[in-house]
């Protein structure tokens, strides 16, 4: 029998007129089920992402000696920390990290992805190697520098400040692309509390301050500066948050405080605040004698109008908001009371009647 009558006979089958037939059902049940797979893999990448990007909260999770990578997922997503404890565990079987897994005390978040948190889970990186870090609001890059090496993460401090540079991040991240390319990191490596491993590269911890500082804005700041079209770029919305973070003390100030500042730019006003002066002279003062206000420098806001060269430490969140939504107010000048709260001026006259009551009270 050649292949020429075998043809023939196929095509005169019962199977060939069948399948003619029923060729519209068969095309459909394929589509169906290309779909379906297509779902399927966009579903469950999706799952492997963070279960919440804007959760930057760390919970502890114990793995104890025996635990199953199954186990482990159901328990992750039961406290929030993943979105699919199965996905979890295939993802885990497939990269062959399922029994890889290393039992201790681990620090996860909900903003990790799960490739993350296997990472940390294989390598064994538990609390005991991490460092807890706390870096204040209104940090200086000194003091931030300071702070991690006095906590053991970083050893140079020197080495610190000179990768803290804008140049050797801006490719990385796209909001540096305002700044000056000679500008330093100031103001964006975001005050929190982290924990770090000790040892690393120093653009490591640098990269997580920034991302921070990259969510924290972006989901937060951004779209409330959008909203009041404030005509500031990052950097200048920055500068302006480091201010008020330097002058405020109470929540409730910081936006009128920020509108305060607003008001003297509109006006071509020199902003005369105390903290850029501080900021010069590396030190907090109770009070700034004459020669401090006629120091010699473009962030002298006594002697400059207009904004600083850049940011005067790192602003929290409620200083970046209120940089973003300044109270709607008309006052012109504020004097500190000396515990925290500050008196409120329209006019300088105003202004000088509020400081004697202040200094003679």
């Amino acid at each position: 029998m050649n292949i020429k009558n075998l043809y023939y006979r196929f095509n005169e089958s019962n199977v060939l007129r069948y399948i003619k037939s029923k060729k519209k059902i068969i095309l459909i049940t394929l589509i169906l089920m290309i779909l379906v797979m297509a779902f399927t893999a966009i579903w469950f990448k999706a799952m492997l992402h963070p279960k919440n990007a804007a959760d930057k909260a760390f919970v502890e999770v114990e793995v104890s000696s025996g635990t199953t990578a199954d186990q482990l997922a159901v328990q992750m997503q039961k406290i929030g920390i993943i979105k699919n404890h199965k996905v979890f565990r295939l993802y885990a079987k497939m990269k062959g990290k399922d029994i890889k897994i290393k039992s201790g005390k681990y620090y996860l978040s909900p903003s990790m992805t799960v490739e993350q948190i296997l990472d940390k889970l294989v390598q064994g990186d538990t609390i005991d190697n991490d460092i807890k870090v706390t870096i204040p609001e209104g940090s200086t890059l000194k003091n931030i520098a300071r702070i991690l090496n006095e906590k053991g993460v970083v050893n140079d401090i020197e080495e610190f400040a000179n990768c803290a540079m804008v140049e050797k991040f801006k490719e990385k991240y796209f909001f540096l692309k305002d700044f000056p390319s000679n500008a330093s990191l100031e103001g964006v490596l975001f005050p929190d509390t982290y924990f770090l491993p000790p040892g690393k590269n120093t653009e490591l911890y640098i990269d997580i301050f920034l991302k921070r500082f990259e969510d924290i804005y972006f989901n937060k700041v951004d779209p409330i500066v959008r909203e009041n079209e404030i005509d500031f770029n990052i950097y200048q919305i920055v500068t302006m948050a480091s201010i008020v973070e330097g002058e405020a003390k109470l929540e409730s100030e910081r936006p009128i405080i920020a509108g305060v500042f607003y008001n003297r730019l509109k006006k071509g006003m020199p902003l005369q605040s105390c903290a850029t002066i501080e900021f010069i002279l590396d030190e907090h003062k109770e009070w700034l004698s004459l020669d401090d206000l006629e120091i010699d420098s473009p962030y002298n806001t006594y002697k400059n109008e207009g904004l600083p060269p850049g940011p005067i430490g790192a602003p929290g969140l409620s200083s970046l908001l209120a940089a973003a939504d300044p109270a709607k107010v008309d006052y012109l000048y504020f004097v500190a009371k000396g515990d925290g709260s500050h008196v409120f001026s329209r006019t300088y006259a105003e202004h000088l009647k509020a400081k004697n009551r202040v200094q003679y009270k």
